[in-house]
Formats: structure tokens, sequence, C-alpha cells
């Protein structure tokens, strides 16, 4: 969207609102735009404003007229042609006063919906009041034991499902069964709930296996039998796929699961998935492998057919007698792709065949499959990637679906695309072809969504990576924490979304400073911030984010005042979103460092990857005070998510 010219950001931002009616609306069919200002300036008299679609401007113009202490002004016009959502805004001055305001119009070939109702993925359901994603509960599965890092293994969430009232999850060194009924409540008082779970927790350690961790697993509900797949763990430890029988779900106390098979390969597995009676995975880097499991859950391999061009096999996924696999460094296109997603015919034999490939805008992670012949690939920092997949050969790329985070698992169902964004949880509908239109996103950054008793940070999601939708409700893992929750259909609410969690001030200097805090609508609704009772902070807000866009916020803040204060020190931002009518974001007063003293010291896991192919994907220690005493160089270390 254009943003507005500097001279007018200096002029006063007055609350206004844009309504469309109907809010859905068939194509070229006739539309009311409706402007209110609440509060209007005396000496206003009918000012009149342009009107933009899509951040692009029209030659429509809205004259506001006064009112009984308001102004008012309506305009009717043809909605838009083309399908999907289209932002109309509202942007004008007069005098040292401006208007900011939005709509968002969403134009669709389906029948009316019944009053009341709203028309989303691809049914009309009731109109609901606040968000469509909704928390209920969750609980750290870190440190559930006085040695769990006695190996230096780390103990994230991966994955989970649902089976009845039991969540199954993979835990990277364990499996863990977890009545869902029994998940702390977000919002609750704290009751010793997550300590009770997690000293209660049932599960059975993955180097029962011979493998130590699980990259990803498969959960086989009819047949009580999950398989789990790795990558290696270590030095020592080769990568394969594990099998496990579930005990009965139904009787309590829970049992653990039981060990039944290994199958270990040198390069390790990645994704898993089943067509039928028979199960795939990616080996590591090149290879599909075609399994069965006996009656016993035993682990067969049956075929295993290397995919020409594809080099670091990733995630897989399977339908209608096709294998979708997306390759993180198969890129070799003269566009710079990453990467590629290949399409694979299963034959009657179970063994694949490759069909075609397509490059992808960014190095994919996971596959999803949609409805209509669609594949969503999650490309990491560069979004989604739409690909038709109708026909026999290779994918036809159709869209590219930008996020503010980084795109790291998607999981479709019933017309819905749930999707984890690192810093957020996005929801889209999916149910038209080769569209996402935007729901809802949150980052759980609000003191009613903190897990107490030792969950999520204050701050909210900061490593979503993992998200299962089903019948309505839906698992979510981040860095520490696995976290349950249900789609309320029909919702729209404004939705305040914080990518920058905090502000850090460097040392020396007492000159105020200006800040950017970048921050995303993930509602369908206009986004209204302002800064009541400033506290560390001069200028900056009121603002207005239109729906489903990212803004960055410029504030300057008192910076001497903020040093002289304590750690809890915020910049305190209010908004018309109703789970976060105030969002404080904390300040850390300067540590001292000058250039040339020695940070601490850390180490962190690391997995070498050569764009040859010749260093092994094995997992490494990186070490800080070692790599120093060697005399190397350090300019940046960073910690890739799995």
């Amino acid at each position: 969207m254009r943003s507005p010219q500097r001279n007018e950001l200096d002029a006063e931002l007055l609350p206004a609102r844009l309504e469309a009616t109907p809010a859905q609306v068939r194509p070229n069919a006739p539309l009311t735009l409706t402007l209110r200002l609440r509060h209007p300036p005396e000496d206003w008299s009918t000012p009149t404003f342009s009107i933009s679609l899509n951040g692009a401007p029209t030659e429509h113009r809205i004259t506001l007229d006064r009112l009984q202490g308001s102004m008012e002004g309506a305009l009717e016009l043809a909605a838009p042609s083309q399908k999907g959502d289209h932002l109309f805004s509202v942007h004008g001055r007069e005098g040292e006063r401006r208007i900011a305001t939005h709509a968002l119009v969403h134009v669709s070939a389906g029948d009316a919906c019944a009053p009341g109702e709203m028309r989303e993925a691809g049914s009309c359901v009731p109109i609901a009041e606040g968000h469509h994603i909704r928390f209920e509960g969750g609980v750290n599965v870190n440190n559930r034991g006085p040695d769990r890092y006695a190996g230096g293994q780390m103990t994230h969430p991966r994955a989970a499902a649902r089976i009845g009232d039991v969540i199954v999850a993979c835990m990277t060194d364990a499996i863990g069964l977890i009545p869902a009924d029994e998940l702390p409540k977000i919002g609750e008082p704290e009751t010793g709930a997550a300590d009770r779970l997690r000293s209660h927790l049932v599960e059975v350690l993955l180097e029962k296996s011979g493998i130590v961790a699980c990259e990803n697993f498969l959960v086989l509900a009819d047949r009580g039998i999950v398989i789990t797949s790795s990558r290696g763990a270590d030095r020592q430890t080769a990568g394969g796929l594990a099998s496990w029988r579930l005990p009965p779900l139904d009787r309590r106390p829970l049992a653990p699961p039981r060990h039944i098979s290994t199958l270990t390969s040198s390069g390790g597995f990645e994704g898993v998935a089943r067509h039928g009676d028979w199960i795939y995975a990616v080996r590591k880097p090149n290879a599909i492998a075609a399994l069965r499991l006996s009656d016993q859950g035993r682990l067969g391999l049956e075929h295993e057919v290397e995919v020409p061009g594809m080099r670091g096999g990733w995630a897989i996924a399977a339908r209608a007698n096709r294998l979708f696999v997306t390759d993180a460094q198969g890129g070799t296109d003269s566009k710079g792709a990453a990467g590629r997603l290949h399409v694979l015919a299963l034959t009657p034999s179970g063994r694949p065949r490759l069909l075609g490939s397509a490059p992808t805008s960014g190095t994919p992670r996971d596959v999803e499959l949609l409805g209509s012949g669609v594949v969503a690939v999650a490309n990491g920092a560069l979004g989604i990637d739409l690909f038709d997949v109708s026909e026999a050969g290779a994918p036809i790329p159709i869209a590219r679906v930008e996020t503010p985070g980084s795109t790291m698992e998607l999981s479709f169902d019933a017309g819905y695309l749930l999707v984890a964004d690192w810093d957020s949880i996005r929801l889209y509908d999916a149910s038209e072809h080769g569209r996402l239109r935007l729901l809802d996103a949150a980052d759980a950054f609000h003191p009613s969504v903190h897990i107490t008793g030792g969950g999520l940070v204050r701050t909210g999601l900061f490593a979503a990576n993992f998200v299962d939708l089903r019948d309505g409700h839906f698992l979510a893992t981040e860095f520490n924490v696995l976290l349950s929750g249900r789609i309320q259909t029909g919702a729209g609410a404004a939705r305040l979304i914080v990518h920058d969690r905090g502000v850090a001030l460097q040392a020396g200097g007492a000159e105020n400073r200006p800040i950017a805090l970048r921050v995303s609508n993930g509602g369908r609704r206009q986004l209204d911030l302002s800064q009541r009772g400033q506290g560390l902070t001069r200028g900056g807000g009121p603002w207005s984010v239109p729906p489903g866009a990212t803004a960055k916020l410029e504030i300057e803040l008192e910076r001497e005042r903020a040093a002289a204060r304590s750690r809890e020190s915020v910049i305190v931002l209010h908004s018309n979103d109703p789970l976060k009518r105030r969002v404080r974001i904390p300040v850390t007063p300067p540590a001292g460092y000058r250039l040339g003293d020695l940070l601490p010291s850390f180490r962190l896991p690391m997995i070498n990857l050569c764009p040859d192919g010749s260093c092994p994907e094995r997992t490494g220690c990186f070490d800080l005070a070692e790599e120093i005493a060697k005399g190397r160089p350090i300019l940046l270390a960073a910690f890739a998510s799995w």
C-alpha cells in the first residue's frame, strides 16, 4: 500500500471509520462506502477526500456533511470485478488535520448468505465477535527431568496430533502422551497444573529405538502406531525411522508407547507420509523410501528411489496417487531459487516416479495439499508459494503470499489453512483456487495468553514451528511450549501483532533516540494504535494500520529517562484489538558493552550444510570460547530453527 507523504504525517490524525456495505459482494455488484468522523473540527465545513483501491488512486471522491456532533459521507460504486480481498482506503488532509481509514471488501461469486452470516471457507457461517484464533491451553514440555541435558540434547516439541482426548507429541528425545483435558488453561489462575502435568507426563525415550532424536512423526490412529523420523542426532548416532505401539488411550493411567522396530540410514530421514497401505519417507539427501508395515507394526523397506536433481529433501505429502516433496537445496535455475518442489506419481508397485519439478521462491520447508488441485509450500522468510498441480506434469506456480515472519509449517482442513510463521500463527481461507485470504493472526503477546508455571514468555511466540488443524481444533508448538486451541468461525476483529518485542538501549550518549517498532494487523478490520500516557516516549502516533498490513511505528524515545529506569521500563501501546487494549513493550537499559569487550561465551548445536554435499548433515557443537582460542575471527553466530 502507498505510504502517506512525510508532510502529511506531520498533521494530526483524526479518528475516522470507513465502512463497506456489504462486506462480501459479487463482482461488479453495487457497493456503498460510508465515511464517519465522530468529533470533527469546528472549522471544517464539507471536506472532500480521495479514495484509493489496493493502494492505487481512484477517481472516486467522498464528501463529509456535518451532522449533529459528527460528520458523515457516503459513496455508491461498483465492486471490483476480480475475486478476492480488496482494500479501500481514504487518505486526506484539511489544514493541520488528516484522515487515514480503511475497509476490506471480499469479492466472491458465491451465493449471498442470510442476514447475520458471512461466507468463509466456502460456506456461510454466523458472524461472531472477537478473533478466529483462540488459544485454550498449553504447557512447557521442556525440563521434564533432572538430567535431560546430560548428553547435550535439546528437548523441544517438534510435532503433535490429537487422538480422541489424548495428545500424542514428539518432543525431540521422547514420545509423550498428554490427556488434553489436563493441559493448563490459558488465562486461569496458577494452581500448579503445569508442574503436575509435567511430573505425570507419560513418555518413552527415543533412545530405546537406537535413535536419539525425532524431527518429525506420523501417527496412524487406526492402527495405534506412531512412526518417528530422524536425520541423526549427533556424530555417533545414525538417523532413521522407528515404529512404536500406542497403548489403549481410553484407559487411565496411560501406559508409555512401546518400541516395535527401527530402520537406520547413514543419511537419516525427514518427512513421512501415508498413502493407503504404503508409508513414504524422505531419505536424506535425495531419495524416497517406500515402506510397508507388518501386522505387528514392523517397518519393511520395499523400494528406495533417488529423485533426479534433488539434493536436500525435506517434507513430503501424498494425495490421489501423487507425492509432493520439498527440496531445500535443489535450486539451480537462472532466477536463483533456493529450492524446488518435486511431484512424483505412485505406481501400483508402490515405486514413485518423477513427473516434474518447479523452483520455489525461497528455501522450502513444509508442503500441504489444498483443495482444487493446489499445493502450498512454506518458504521461510519468503512466505508461501502456491502451485497448480492439476496437470500430470510439472507444478505451475500461480501465486506467492508474503508473511511478516518465517513460514515453517502448514496445516489444511475444511477450507482453512493454518500457518506457523515463527513469531505468529496465521489463519487463511484457502477455499478459492489459487488464493489465500487472511482471516486472523495471533502472536500470544498478552498477559491472558501467558501460560503460568513455565510456559510462554510474556512476549508471546518467538519460534512457532508446527501446527496441526483438525475439525476446528488445533495444536501448535513453539520453542518450548505445546499449545492447543480452536477456530472461531465468522470473527474478524482488528488484531495487533507485535514483531519487535523489546527495545535495547545502547551505551553512551544522552540524546533522544528515534526507534521503529514493527507491527502487523492480523485481523480483517482497521487497527487503531495510540500512545496515551506516553511515559518514556515523545512523538509518534496515533496510527491506522489496514487489515493484513505491516507497519513501522516511528517513536522518539526519551533516552535519558529510559536509561535511568529499571528493567520494567516499557513503551505502552493502546489499540482497538479487543484482546490487547494495552500492550507493554519492554525497554532494556544499556548493558555497558564497549567495542572490543569479550561477550559471554556460548555453545550452540550446528549442522554443516555444504553446497557440494561434501560435509555430513550431522549435529556438531559450536563453542565460542574454543573458536576464539584457535584465533578464528567471529563476525556473526546464528541459530537456524529446526
